[in-house]
């Protein structure tokens, strides 16, 4: 199975049983039915009407830049052309984007006449030379999305911007960028997306002071950890579905790991600052949330396109909360490879929510 729940909850397997169930009863044969169903890992969802689902994706685009030639990773337009090819076969409704220097640059890869192109509104300039690269400058590295317009309207879906979260660029970090998905009949908020872009070099080992942090990188990665934490949890006080998509730099699913294993912990708590973890909890605040119960796409699968050994698993991921999460269509995440050269140094990956009805 693709999709996991962490922790695993006794009462959505009984669930789904019970609905798999009552799939086959309708047959002579009811076990024979139950078991195609189970194995088709969607039992009578999977052949449900498509109409209503919400395909998301994640994509780091690797120095996206606007120019040919540019950047840390310089394309040619065959390049840019082929990138282009490779966000149609997507098929996304909701595409959230990493390390892109602007519109510009997005706008080469996903069809402006079809998409609407929103980018992180942090400052950054040219600044920096690209290691090994003579002559080449660095450029901007932001966070987005691109949304298709004729898919979301067919949803019957409407998208509003949020403030940057620019807690989360502490440091001159990169900031996440935040829409609102809303249903167009009445505007009643559905899914909010966050696109995020975490610190590098601290894919797997500590993150806890009772074991030794050896890295600085993995202290900036705890600090944003209690920063996004801290946005999820009022999310989930506030009754709101949430999408966390992009590049966590983390192996989330790696055994024990201690990311995950805190953000997903099932409980929500007041902030407040803190120089270390960037948020912690305040005394005496912490309590149970269902909500908090965080699903995790393709939770403990070998990722197919290891960046190398040290990466077995992934380290861009799909986070949910519970709402969202039991919106999945399982089976549904898949990791795309690229037809002939690698296009980027990360596969985007995507997969499909069975929304509930429109109000």
């Amino acid at each position: 199975m693709n999709i996991q729940e962490y922790p695993k909850s006794p009462a959505r397997v009984a669930s789904a049983l019970a609905a798999l169930s009552g799939c086959a009863a309708h047959g002579r044969d009811w076990l024979a039915r139950f078991l195609l169903a189970a194995l088709a890992l969607g039992g009578c969802a999977q052949s449900a009407d498509a109409s209503r689902d919400l395909v998301l994706a994640t994509w780091n685009l690797e120095h996206l830049a606007a120019d040919d030639s540019a950047g840390c990773r310089p394309r040619k337009p065959a390049e840019y052309r082929a990138l282009r090819a490779q966000a149609e076969r997507l098929e996304a409704t909701a595409i959230a984007v990493q390390e892109v220097e602007n519109v510009v640059a997005l706008a080469r890869v996903f069809d402006p006449a079809r998409y609407d192109l929103i980018i992180s509104r942090r400052h950054e300039e040219r600044s920096r030379k690209c290691r090994g690269q003579s002559g080449q400058m660095l450029t901007a590295q932001r966070t987005g999305f691109a949304i298709h317009r004729e898919r979301l309207a067919a949803l019957g879906l409407e998208y509003e911007r949020q403030p940057d979260f620019t807690a989360l660029g502490a440091d001159g970090r990169r900031h996440g960028v935040w829409l609102t998905l809303t249903w167009a009949k009445d505007h009643t908020p559905l899914l909010q997306l966050l696109s995020i872009h975490l610190k590098s070099g601290c894919a797997w080992g500590a993150l806890e002071d009772r074991q030794p942090i050896r890295r600085g990188q993995c202290l900036v990665l705890r600090r944003q950890r209690g920063i996004l934490e801290e946005w999820m949890d009022t999310r989930i006080a506030r009754g709101e579905a949430f999408a966390v998509l992009g590049d966590f730099n983390r192996q989330l699913d790696q055994p024990n790991d201690h990311f995950w294993e805190d953000i997903a912990d099932g409980e929500i708590c007041r902030w407040e600052p803190d120089e270390d973890d960037g948020r912690r909890c305040m005394r005496g605040t912490t309590q149970a949330a269902p909500g908090g119960r965080l699903v995790l796409a393709n939770a403990g699968q070998p990722f197919p396109y290891p960046y190398d050994k040290k990466f077995p698993y992934a380290i861009d991921h799909l986070v949910f909360d519970a709402t969202a999460g039991a919106w999945i269509r399982r089976g549904s995440y898949q990791a795309l490879d690229y037809p002939r050269a690698a296009l980027s140094d990360h596969h985007p990956i995507r997969l499909r929510l069975r929304l509930p009805e429109r109000p």
